[in-house]
């Protein structure tokens, strides 16, 4: 009988394990171009709204988030101690699943978590880092388009 009972235990343990997320790494580039409107000023601060939508590719081909879409909007501080930002985004793939997080940062990196998804991304959790690896011309005094690596990991629960 012990052998049953050490059977059935070791059978729930494999069953308990067997249902947890497994968490997953990720690494994307990210490449837009960002629109900013001055929406008040004080002193020597100014607070501007955002609004970011470009494209990420998964630096390893065919990984996580690859050839998606995405859309940011969030607000801005600046002021002569630095600048730094929130955001919301969604990201799409090539089937319409969804992804969204928020991302809060400074001109030195980000981070990002992971709020909730659609499709194959539903019941994601998890976050990373990221930062810019490049800044290009202005295209006019309020659109700027950059790059950068983001990585972190994630799971999906379901």
């Amino acid at each position: 009988m012990r052998i049953g009972k050490y059977a059935i235990a070791a059978a729930m343990a494999g069953v308990s394990l067997a249902a947890q997320a497994q968490e997953r790494p990720y690494e994307i580039k990210v490449c837009s171009t960002s629109e900013s409107t001055v929406i008040d000023k004080a002193g020597e601060v100014t607070i501007l709204a955002g609004v970011s939508r470009g494209i990420a590719d998964s630096v390893a081909p065919g990984g996580p988030f690859d050839k998606t879409s995405f859309e940011c909007r969030g607000v801005t501080n600046a002021s002569k101690a630095g600048v730094d930002y929130n955001s919301r985004c969604t990201f799409v793939d090539a089937d319409g699943h969804k992804v969204v997080g928020t991302t809060a940062g400074t001109a030195q990196g980000w981070t990002w978590k992971f709020l909730g998804g659609t499709g194959k991304w539903e019941g994601i959790e998890g976050g990373g880092t990221g930062k810019s690896v490049g800044q290009y011309p202005r295209l006019s005094p309020t659109v700027s388009a950059g790059c950068g690596i983001a990585k972190g990991t994630y799971t999906l629960k379901k």
